[in-house]
């Protein structure tokens, strides 16, 4: 580790993508080289190689599988589905092609089975799956595909040019808004679930960075309001909107050198989204991980940026390695919604370090006996600008949480600027109709709750606006 580490650093980007696993992106991402990445952090015991818990090819005795037929849980046989390398058929930047359960029952049944299920974890996936289309079980089995690297080129080639976890976990096992709430908050307040409420009245990080002097902006690439700023009504604040931008915005910061300590960024979840939320197209999220990386790479300030790509959970999609136990983060968590105690962490999602303090082809874990989720972001924040702990947000989730300063491993930043481009397999991005899902309902639920807290605040925007009334001539 370089001696100063994080004190690098001036700039830390965090673009959160939607609703992707590990496996469904990154599993093959070193299968080449028979998941024996050049380095990893910590470092393995003297004279054991290196590893990366990824996927291998498809095969009879490989062990990443899950059973097609529901009565699996009830002692039968299993009908194997195994992880396969690369999507198929007519349109492979769509797969999943219907979008995945993942509310609070449905996550607990992929990673736990039924209830009384003692057999292995990790093993409902496809059975939970095959529900969200039960008229065409034959097509169910595309869960089990995961992206190629060649067809993911622009996260693969970031991944292995720069840093990758193959242990980092989104906060909880529960849908986009808890996720991405412990992602802003350090704790969901107890929900699992998008539906019923959209709106969080917990203290934000961003709150926190404006009370202790620190630049900070959002930047989303739409013209609607961002999901962070919807999330929490105290966002609404009028005084607060020069700090929520535009993603153009972003590139012509990034390009002048004037990005703020703290930048979030978002992908269109409604809007041509590009969020990579199943069943949108993959392909159109690989472009937008490409524009943020140019407008980092090239921007004035790449020598002392940190960019870290991630997704806020893993949407349903399979995943091989059983999410450990976890802490709750507050009273209001344990328990939560649903008898819920917030005591185990969600399935692993992709996260990306991106730094030239980076070495090439890094495969990070945490150095602790907690690992890495949503709240490390918060935890880094808390130390790389030295805020007093008896400041930061209220979460156990943030105390404990592992920082990922340890990944800046060198002194001098790289010089070579990696060429990344997009896979050529990529067709001509797909524009179809969807479903509405879950994510993009609590965002207009949250938009009408927002024009109605305008609309009580009328009287008194029209008192703000009236000029006083004129005095009489005596």
């Amino acid at each position: 580790m370089a001696n100063n580490a994080m004190e690098q650093i001036k700039h830390l980007v965090v673009v959160m993508m939607e609703n992707r696993s590990f496996d469904n992106l990154l599993g093959f991402l070193y299968a080449d080289v028979n998941n024996h990445p050049p380095i990893n952090i910590p470092a393995p015991p003297s004279g054991a190689q290196t590893t990366f818990d990824g996927l291998i090819d498809s095969n009879p005795n490989s062990p990443f599988w899950n059973p097609s037929n529901a009565d699996y849980f009830a002692g039968k046989e299993p009908v194997k589905v195994f992880a396969t390398r690369s999507t198929t058929g007519a349109q492979p930047f769509l797969v999943p092609d219907h979008d995945p359960h993942e509310e609070f029952p449905n996550i607990t049944f992929q990673i736990m089975g039924p209830p009384g299920w003692a057999g292995p974890k990790m093993m409902g996936f496809l059975v939970d799956y095959i529900t969200t289309d039960p008229g065409h079980p034959e097509k169910a089995n595309q869960l089990m595909e995961s992206y190629s690297p060649e067809q993911v080129s622009v996260i693969s080639q970031l991944a292995r040019n720069y840093a990758v976890s193959d242990r980092w976990f989104c906060s909880t096992p529960n849908q986009t808004l808890p996720n991405r709430a412990f992602m802003h908050a350090g704790t969901s307040m107890g929900r699992v679930n998008n539906k019923p409420e959209p709106l969080y009245d917990a203290d934000t990080i961003f709150e926190l960075l404006e009370d202790t002097g620190h630049s900070w902006r959002v930047y989303n690439d739409t013209f609607l309001m961002s999901c962070a700023r919807l999330q929490f009504p105290q966002l609404w604040e009028p005084l607060l909107k020069p700090h929520f931008r535009g993603v153009e915005e972003f590139e012509e910061d990034a390009a002048a050198g004037s990005l703020p300590e703290y930048s979030f960024v978002e992908p269109s979840f409604q809007l041509e989204p590009n969020d990579m939320h199943p069943p949108h197209d993959v392909s159109l999220g690989e472009q937008f991980l490409l524009r943020i990386w140019k407008a980092v790479s090239g921007g004035k300030n790449w020598n002392s940026t940190l960019l870290v790509t991630t997704f806020d959970e893993h949407g349903g999609c399979y995943d091989h390695v059983e999410p450990p136990p976890a802490i709750p983060p507050d009273a209001a968590s344990n328990p939560g919604e649903a008898g819920f105690h917030f005591d185990r962490y969600g399935v692993r999602i992709p996260t990306l370090l991106i730094s030239p303090y980076i070495e090439a082809g890094t495969v990070f874990r945490s150095p602790t006996a907690v690992p890495y989720d949503h709240t490390s972001i918060l935890a880094t924040l808390r130390d790389w600008l030295r805020i007093p702990a008896e400041r930061m947000l209220r979460s156990e989730r943030v105390a404990q949480a592992p920082t990922f300063a340890n990944v800046i491993t060198r002194s001098q930043p790289r010089t070579d600027l990696p060429a990344i481009a997009l896979s050529d397999a990529q067709a001509k991005p797909t524009t179809r109709l969807v479903a509405v899902n879950d994510l993009q309902w609590a965002m207009l639920r949250a938009q009408a709750k927002r024009y109605l807290h305008n609309l009580a605040n009328l009287p008194k925007l029209r008192m703000l606006r009236t000029p006083p009334p004129k005095s009489r001539p005596r």
